[in-house]
């Protein structure tokens, strides 16, 4: 395990140390199906990028997004689960202790019905609805409503800005929803559970512990450099990220002096830019021993209990915010 834990926050800095290889070029890349993402559905790619990056949101086994697909009622579970940290007793099927824990919690009326079917706009607003309740999500627009349902758990959902409709006022409640809507509606909902908030010194912690592993690991560079990742995807809850080059599925670095050595680094000014129950963003300038300077960004997302880096990298255009946020930049 401690190997394990070790090659994700390794995996998950790569492309923090390196300019050959621009930042958004990772976890989204891994699917052969990445194309969706901004040709069918580019009103909400920066969304499903970020939700992939925080890994709120994975594909199918074959390496695909699956976007166009529609979401089931126990992938929908077990997503929100996470998010809320409302896990419950493991049962036979998969997702059982998922719902298990959203039933307990009261966002999910009963165990009943087909899990494998797939959840409605209308049962996603229902649960959205019931959430936005038990963990205080306030209520953004108090006169939202829908014009084609009259179900007061729908109805604040929308209130407090977790579902908005396929049109100004209207759910669609009769229509399926698609893995590429459940995405956005995903990092809407982690952007939004703040009623138990981790403090910024577990924050900065987590990314020091990160950095501290990279290092650690920088004197076994050739024994790792061509392990073959396979085992990914038989890991429950892709504990390990492939935030790494990816031509023949193995992992590569940067900055390293000689061909054989990598760079140690350190990082100052560690601040925190936005911090929610279940996920976070933090901030840091990094140097490395051959000199170079320059600012990371780290997603970070609470897994079991533990905060862990799920993608890091010099800072695209969604982060300028979040850098000048907390002052890193003017």
């Amino acid at each position: 395990m401690k190997k394990i834990t070790v090659l994700t926050t390794l995996l998950a800095l790569i492309l923090l140390l390196t300019q050959a290889i621009p930042a958004h070029a990772e976890m989204e890349y891994r699917f052969s199906d990445k194309d969706t993402i901004t040709k069918d559905f580019s009103w909400g790619q920066d969304d499903i990028i970020e939700a992939i990056d925080f890994e709120l949101y994975g594909g199918y086994p074959d390496g695909t997004l699956g976007l166009n697909n529609n979401m089931t009622r126990a992938e929908f579970a077990a997503v929100l689960s996470r998010i809320v940290d409302a896990g419950g007793t493991p049962g036979q099927n998969w997702y059982d202790g998922a719902v298990d824990g959203l039933v307990k919690a009261g966002v999910i009326p009963d165990k009943g019905g087909n899990w494998d079917a797939a959840i409605t706009r209308l049962e996603a607003a229902q649960w959205l609805g019931r959430l936005a309740k038990v963990y205080q999500v306030a209520v953004k627009d108090q006169g939202a409503t829908f014009s084609d349902t009259s179900d007061p758990d729908a109805i604040y959902a929308n209130k407090a800005g977790l579902m908005k409709g396929i049109s100004p006022g209207v759910l669609g409640a009769n229509q399926n929803l698609l893995r590429g809507e459940a995405a956005v509606l995903l990092l809407r909902v982690a952007k939004s559970v703040d009623n138990n908030l981790p403090s910024d010194d577990e924050l900065v912690q987590a990314a020091k512990e990160a950095l501290e592993d990279i290092n650690a690991n920088a004197a076994d560079f050739e024994a790792r450099r061509n392990v073959d990742l396979s085992f990914y995807d038989k890991l429950p809850y892709k504990r390990v990220t492939r935030n790494y080059f990816e031509g023949e599925r193995k992992f590569m670095y940067a900055w390293r002096n000689d061909g054989r050595k990598n760079y140690q680094i350190t990082n100052s000014e560690v601040k925190v830019a936005e911090k929610h129950n279940s996920i976070a963003i933090v901030a840091a300038r990094i140097e490395t021993e051959s000199g170079y300077k320059g600012i990371g960004v780290s997603r970070l997302k609470k897994i079991d209990g533990r905060w862990m880096m799920t993608q890091g990298g010099p800072p695209e255009n969604r982060d300028l915010k979040y850098l000048q946020l907390v002052g890193i930049i003017k």
